[in-house]
């Protein structure tokens, strides 16, 4: 049996079909790279938002362990404030108290938002700005001032109308 030679036409749709399929083969190849670098851009997003809340938990277990020796020394000077026998304090029942002081004795927020604003990134507030943050009216800003300097907590510059903090609280 003698090999027959291909005819040009015989060959022509072969060529056309492995050509077809090459082409096909090299936009499916594309495609895949395509979705591969959007699932690795994918990854590293996930990546880096659980290293942030990885950093995130770490810093928030270091607040709450600081929270718990301040609430141990708020605790310890309240028994010895009340002449009680060494009790401890139930951290619920501890902000009950500090609620309840906030809400009823200095009429709740002016006074804690004050500070609050004054333990941000500006120590030092006018007046004006300090009735502008809060929200409450100038009578009552300006009372909260007093009371706040008053209890040693701020220094009030009654001339520059200017509050700054005596020491921060927390950090």
């Amino acid at each position: 049996m003698e090999d027959k030679p291909l005819k040009m036409e015989e060959i022509i749709p072969t060529i056309e079909r492995v050509k077809n399929t090459i082409v096909s083969m090299e936009n499916n190849l594309s495609k895949t790279l395509k979705d591969l670098e959007e699932k690795e851009a994918a990854l590293r997003e996930r990546e880096e938002k659980l290293s942030q809340a990885n950093l995130q938990k770490q810093q928030l277990e270091f607040e709450y362990l600081s929270l718990e020796t301040e609430f141990k020394k708020i605790s310890e000077l309240f028994t010895e404030l009340s002449g009680q026998q060494e009790t401890t304090l139930d951290i619920k029942q501890l902000l009950g108290i500090y609620i309840t002081l906030l809400e009823k004795v200095f009429a709740g927020k002016p006074h804690a938002k004050i500070l609050y604003l004054l333990h941000g990134d500006k120590a030092d507030m006018t007046r004006e700005e300090l009735t502008k943050a809060t929200g409450f009216s100038a009578a009552i800003v300006l009372h909260s001032l007093h009371e706040l300097h008053r209890a040693e907590l701020i220094n009030y510059d009654e001339d520059q109308a200017k509050a700054n903090l005596v020491n921060r609280l927390y950090k």
